[in-house]
């Protein structure tokens, strides 16, 4: 096991060569760098003497192979150096915006996994009655419903007309819950429908199987088939499904954090596309790598501690 972790950590490195090199190759060569400095600069300062001092700022007026070697080296020491829109080091900005993407994901991605674990197993223990049916037409509506539509809806009614939650805003420590209920409310309402339908698929795969029936005809208990047998044999696609979702935590709350203002990585990700901030762009790009392999090695060995069977050579 420890083995097979350090060899997976060592992949991170040509892992992150190879992101690099795309991302470089994307901004140097297929987009060019003069135009990303072009619209970077506010319209008054688009000379070429700005354009010139800026090209020499971020290294641009260097040899190709030397550009590639400085990327590499802010990738490894995790220093991008400022922000050109926000005037302040990216490391602060990052430190100053993931604690608020985390207190808005985290929470409603915890409850949105407990829910649809709760219910998927209703769905299965009660399969073709009434809940299983009741449960399975709402999260066919919740999936046929984009966020977009739900985050409309649910400020047009629930936070101005009805003035149950604030439209929009932030504040700093636990006043920041006032403004995060309604956010977590429509995040759990979008995403618990695609889990109820995974997570009861594969509970039912594995009622049919041989040892469901054996453990049957011993006269064990339905209830104890279900969440001693059938549930745990059922973890390794249901935690695949949930540690592939939490990279995707990051980018997955764009939306809620810029129609409720929250300042979290997402809002930070949006200003410098639009604003053509090149070192806050470098740090999400590693940032976005870095979390998907991590939580793809920790589904990797998840899998071993949750069934037997696997074993990681």
């Amino acid at each position: 096991m420890l083995n097979y972790i350090i060899r997976r950590m060592l992949y991170l490195i040509p892992t992150l060569l190879g992101v690099a090199l795309i991302f470089f190759l994307i901004f140097n060569v297929v987009g060019g760098n003069e135009k990303f400095l072009y619209n970077m600069l506010p319209k008054k300062a688009r000379t070429a003497e700005q354009i010139e001092f800026y090209r020499h700022k971020y290294g641009l007026d260097k040899p190709l192979v030397i550009q590639y070697t400085d990327m590499i080296k802010q990738m490894i020491t995790l220093d991008f150096g400022r922000s050109e829109s926000r005037k302040l080091p990216v490391s602060r900005l990052i430190k100053r915006h993931v604690p608020n993407s985390a207190a808005l994901t985290f929470p409603a991605f915890f409850f949105e996994i407990a829910i649809s674990l709760i219910i998927s197993c209703l769905c299965a223990f009660y399969r073709g009655r009434f809940v299983d049916r009741f449960f399975t037409v709402l999260s066919v509506i919740g999936m046929s419903i984009s966020m977009l539509v739900l985050i409309i809806l649910g400020q047009n009614l629930l936070a101005y007309r009805w003035g149950l939650f604030p439209i929009s805003g932030w504040q700093k420590g636990i006043g920041a819950v006032k403004y995060l209920i309604l956010p977590w409310i429509l995040w759990v309402t979008v995403s618990v429908g695609y889990d109820i339908r995974f997570f009861r698929t594969a509970l039912l795969e594995e009622i049919h199987k041989d040892y469901v029936r054996t453990a049957r005809a011993k006269g064990v208990n339905n209830r104890q088939i279900m969440f001693k047998h059938v549930l745990r044999n059922a973890l390794i696609p249901i935690l695949t499904a949930v540690v592939i979702q939490i990279p995707f935590l990051l980018t997955g709350s764009l939306l809620l954090e810029r129609f409720f203002s929250i300042p979290g990585i997402g809002d930070l990700t949006i200003q410098a596309i639009t604003s053509y901030d090149l070192p806050v762009l470098k740090a999400m790009i590693v940032i976005y790598t870095l979390f998907f392999i991590v939580f793809s090695l920790l589904t990797d060995i998840l899998y071993a501690l949750v069934d037997p069977r696997v074993r990681l050579s």
